[in-house]
């Protein structure tokens, strides 16, 4: 039990944090579809994130936490500074180095990706690759207050970083050409005051004692080897994102800012919601699966994956009766017109429906992780991924709709396999109980679609607002009703 009051306190920190980024990140966005809209700017503004953001995915984004902490935790006490502070630096060198390579290869990129302007290109890259340094070194003196339980610097971090990308944003926004100027010298700043100079604080905050001392690359190695299944099972992450991007700079000016606004939106509930479970929980079921409490792991485990697709597949039924509305709301403004609005819907109507595999797979994968059981994620995603890339190869798809299809499609594939086949001991995670308790919220979640997509679809504001009362007394009731197993909203006495 003290367990479980000590993961919702953890829960309800990374969440309060986590909405607070997203939503200033989301702030971020609509100012950006104010300033720029859908035009050539917003696609290099996209196109200079492709490198960068595949390097801090590959190295940085989330896996730093889910090999870091299990490896620094191993330590003692008295060896853990020492440790800690070599790897820090040897890892830094690594990335420091790579971030200059990648540079270097600036041209050839903008080539690739076939821009507009070399140039222009070239004076967003620079700042943006540099940041994602400062985005590494922060990540692992994340990784260390985390292992304290510390997060409130972590917290600050991203709220810090989009703040910085608005202020520039918003200083130069006197043209769309300036105005991603402007985001690209947020994105460095914003690293720096947030990723590195704020978390250098945190750290020191937490216990950490710097010093210099010269990095032992074998602890470099180390993390390198239990890194690299993680690394190369990371594309089926950033299949939907990365590919589109790349893919999507052949189709029409604006393809890739009309993908990137629709999965904005999406990605809202899975960073507030799924991400945060999935962090949070994190320590406790490596735990669990430490101490072979596995009755209690698969208990959790279960438990957690019901929540998460009964919740967010509500929030997806309500995002794709209302996706119309939602896109005009938050989007049509300044140079963001009536017909990005449309655009935008269509797309956004299909990449809906990715909310719930993103979400249950912030539980699915991490159950193969605390056991060392890399390879199978990395297996079934890479070759979904090849296929994907494939398919639309072959097809020689030209829309953003069909794109958006074979992303979600992919995502879905890409869960089923992982329900599936996760196992503690020799026990499935996936049983009758559970198959049970995914089948009735199935159930609801078409019941609802169908009886709102008669009369409320993308029906304004009132409309939105009927939905999301009808959905809430609807859900609400299916839960008493159909008695849940592993979702449980009644008081205990």
């Amino acid at each position: 039990m003290q367990n479980y009051k000590k993961l919702i306190g953890s829960i309800s920190i990374v969440t309060f944090s986590y909405a607070a980024s997203r939503g200033l990140g989301f702030f971020r966005e609509v100012l950006l579809a104010k300033w720029v809209g859908v035009t050539q700017f917003a696609d290099t503004l996209d196109l200079a994130f492709i490198i960068p953001d595949f390097l801090f995915y590959l190295s940085a984004g989330g896996y730093l936490a889910i090999t870091l902490i299990p490896l620094i935790s191993s330590k003692k006490e008295e060896e853990l500074n020492e440790y800690f502070l070599s790897l820090l630096y040897g890892l830094s060198i690594v990335f420091v180095t790579f971030a200059l390579i990648i540079y270097s290869f600036r041209n050839k990129f903008a080539g690739f990706l076939g821009v507009e302007s070399i140039d222009y290109f070239n004076e967003i890259f620079t700042p943006i690759i540099f940041s994602q340094v400062f985005f590494f070194i922060g990540a692992i003196l994340m990784s260390y207050q985390y292992l304290r339980e510390k997060f409130i610097y972590t917290a600050f971090a991203p709220v810090v970083y989009n703040a910085s990308i608005i202020l520039f944003g918003w200083i130069n926004s006197s043209t769309p050409e300036n105005t991603v100027r402007g985001f690209a010298i947020g994105t460095l700043i914003g690293s720096i005051v947030g990723h590195l100079l704020l978390q250098i604080i945190g750290a020191s905050k937490s216990g950490l004692k710097f010093n210099v001392t010269s990095p032992k690359f074998k602890y470099v190695k180390e993390y390198l080897f239990v890194s690299f299944p993680l690394v190369v099972g990371q594309s089926i992450a950033v299949v939907d994102e990365q590919l589109y991007r790349i893919f999507g700079s052949i189709l029409s000016a604006g393809s890739v800012a009309s993908f990137r606004y629709a999965r904005r939106i999406a990605l809202l509930p899975v960073g507030v919601i799924a991400q945060a479970i999935g962090v949070a929980s994190y320590p406790l079921l490596a735990k669990l699966f430490k101490n072979n409490d596995l009755e209690e792991l698969n208990l959790l485990v279960r438990k957690q994956l019901v929540y998460l697709f009964t919740v967010n597949g509500i929030i997806m039924v309500f995002c794709i009766l209302n996706s119309k509305f939602l896109i005009e709301l938050i989007y049509e403004r300044g140079a963001f017109s009536t017909q990005d609005t449309l655009r935008v819907s269509n797309i956004f109507s299909i990449i809906a429906f990715a909310i719930v595999p993103w979400s249950i797979n912030q539980i699915l994968t991490r159950s193969f992780y605390i056991q060392k059981k890399f390879w199978f994620p990395v297996a079934s995603g890479s070759t979904i991924t090849f296929t994907s890339v494939l398919f639309l190869i072959l097809t020689g798809s030209k829309t953003a709709e069909q794109y958006a299809i074979v992303i979600t499609f992919s995502l879905f594939l890409y869960s089923l396999i992982l329900l599936y086949t996760v196992k503690f001991g020799e026990t499935k995670v996936f049983n009758k109980s559970m198959g049970m308790d995914l089948y009735k919220s199935s159930l609801v979640l078409l019941f609802i679609y169908l009886l709102l997509s008669q009369f409320l679809t993308n029906a304004g504001f009132m409309g939105a607002l009927m939905s999301l009362l009808i959905i809430f007394l609807i859900s609400y009731a299916s839960i008493h009703l159909l008695k849940f197993k592993y979702i449980n909203i009644t008081k205990r006495k």
